[in-house]
């Protein structure tokens, strides 16, 4: 299954399977966490994989991608670009996983952590119908209802709030994230919610991807800029 294929079909699996990952699976996830493609380049990431008896944290996950990124301006969507090409990939191969915010190393010293990524044998199918996605539709994530952005629609987000807004524009669209306060409880996590969504658009359309920071975009009431997407 490639990381397209994966878009329509994945769900976050919170039990699983008492047995760990093989281990030519977990190499892979190694492998691939190291040629996953940054949306910003410039900025130093890291991702470990983690044993459960290494992370704090409610659930019963038996392996942990924990992601580390220095603070630069974009770094908060970068780590949930790259991360969510992982996400993908784990699903691709016919394992589970599932985003948690509240997963930490258990010894952390790292100011650099930023969120984890529980992975493991699913107790039950990773996978879902179409039809089982509980999403926004098109209408009320964009001003052009472009099917181009039903993977941006299917993507998942904290308390599926799905912060992100796009707008039409010539080469493509214009990508927002929604104003929430209090800040403190979602503004960083809505920044990673949209670089999952962009990290959609770009597995579903890796040839064409493109994406820039223009210096005077168009303001969108209650939103802020992000950056702007060729597809």
């Amino acid at each position: 299954m490639t990381l397209q294929e994966a878009i329509p079909k994945r769900k976050s699996v919170r039990k699983y399977d008492s047995s760990p990952p093989d281990s030519k699976d977990l190499d892979g996830i190694g492998i691939f966490s190291k040629s996953a493609k940054p949306l910003f380049e410039g900025i130093k990431t890291r991702f470990d994989i983690l044993p459960a008896n290494k992370v704090k944290g409610m659930t019963n996950a038996p392996y942990f991608l924990a992601a580390y990124s220095e603070k630069k301006n974009g770094s908060l969507i970068n780590i949930g670009f790259m991360l969510q090409q992982m996400d993908l990939y784990i699903h691709s191969i016919g394992l589970g996983s599932c985003w948690l915010g509240s997963a930490k190393p258990m010894e952390n010293n790292d100011e650099e952590f930023v969120i984890s990524l529980a992975f493991g044998k699913a107790a039950e199918t990773p996978f879902r119908e179409l039809s089982g996605f509980k999403r926004k539709p098109l209408e009320k994530i964009s001003d052009t209802a472009d099917k181009r952005l039903e993977p941006a629609r299917l993507a998942p987000s904290a308390l599926n709030s799905q912060p992100w807004y796009f707008t039409g524009n010539d080469e493509g669209f214009n990508c927002y994230c929604a104003r929430k306060f209090p800040a403190a409880l979602f503004e960083n996590l809505n920044k990673i919610d949209v670089g999952i969504a962009l990290a959609h658009l770009y597995a579903a359309y890796p040839d064409k991807f493109k994406f820039s920071v223009q210096g005077n975009p168009k303001q969108l009431k209650g939103h802020y800029y992000i950056g702007s997407v060729g597809i």
